[in-house]
């Protein structure tokens, strides 16, 4: 064991949200948190379905990496890895927004594709569950692009990364404030319509549990708790599915003003969580899913895990 801890950083560049990990991973194949924060960057807004970073994105991206800059610092992190999802990688004007965090910070961005940052998911989230007897369905819901990964035990049986993140779909519906039940189901079409390789392979191994992990699963979670939203590393716990349909019935049955007064809601996705849930609900109901499980652990987690294994590949741990 290295007698002095080594300290990485993970920045999760995502659409919605910039999500920075520090961790202390002084012994082998684990890691010890010492700071997780989001911040809201809508990164996607007004330019996702032209495949463009605006100007004022970019300025939103930049302000939240200056913040996450001086954790880092803080904690004297010594390796930073900054990873760009959907927005970023599907914007033409990408490389601008590279080159501008490598000027102002030194950090190269890894701007990954939907099967690894699938791969990543995973990775984090089946190092928090518990062991599981059957198949299940693990799914990340994103800004821009919604990732599932059909698993058994610790091996992945399937990957695939769809572009129909709620920030594409918050562009491409307006809805109703709260929505009309038609909306939903239209909401839902457009859904049914892009997952059908999800359909095919879910008919063959027929998974019975769905784990959600991170964004808007850590907001229903919240609300299930009835407690204010924070970054504390809860790892992976049942959400019973009777729960999530009271929580779904309220979220789209108030407006956006009683919304914001739900005990635990996260205030800055008072207005995704309503297309999370529709979401959510459809893949419960579509799927015959008899389990629900949370875990806090996603994309980060499984950059945090690949930094400590590569640390002992480096002899910097025994």
């Amino acid at each position: 064991m290295a007698d002095i801890p080594i300290i990485n950083a993970v920045i999760d560049l995502g659409t919605n949200t910039f999500n920075l990990l520090i961790a202390e991973t002084s012994e082998p194949f684990s890691f010890r948190v010492l700071h997780e924060e989001r911040i809201a960057v809508k990164m996607g807004r007004g330019g996702i379905h032209k495949d463009k970073l605006l100007p004022e994105a970019m300025e939103r991206g930049l302000a939240a990496l200056s913040l996450h800059d001086k954790n880092i610092q803080r904690y004297g992190a010594s390796h930073v890895r900054v990873i760009a999802t959907s927005a970023i990688r599907g914007a033409s004007n990408r490389h601008e927004f590279t080159a501008r965090v490598r000027d102002l910070f030194g950090w190269e961005m890894e701007i990954i594709d939907g099967n690894s940052e699938a791969e990543y998911i995973f990775r984090g989230t089946v190092n928090s569950l518990p062991p599981l007897q059957e198949k299940y369905l693990v799914v990340d819901i994103g800004g821009g692009s919604n990732e599932f990964i059909l698993a058994e035990g610790d091996k992945i049986l399937w990957k695939k990364s769809f572009n129909i993140g709620i920030a594409r779909v918050l562009e491409l519906f307006q809805l109703s404030d709260p929505p009309a039940p038609q909306e939903i189901t239209e909401v839902e079409a457009w859904f049914n319509k892009h997952l059908h390789a999800l359909d095919e392979i879910c008919s063959v191994h027929q998974p019975g549990i769905l784990v959600g992990c991170s964004g808007a699963f850590d907001t229903l979670m919240d609300i299930l708790e009835g407690k204010e939203p924070d970054a504390t590393v809860r790892k992976s716990s049942t959400f019973p599915l009777y729960e999530f349909h009271r929580i779904h019935s309220l979220l789209i049955s108030v407006d956006k003003e009683k919304r914001c007064e739900i005990a635990g809601i996260d205030k800055n996705r008072v207005e995704m969580i309503i297309i999370a849930t529709i979401f959510i609900n459809f893949i419960l109901c579509k799927l015959d899913i008899r389990e629900m499980i949370h875990t806090h652990f996603s994309l980060k987690e499984g950059v945090m895990f690949e930094m400590t294994n590569n640390d002992i590949k480096n002899g910097l741990l025994c």
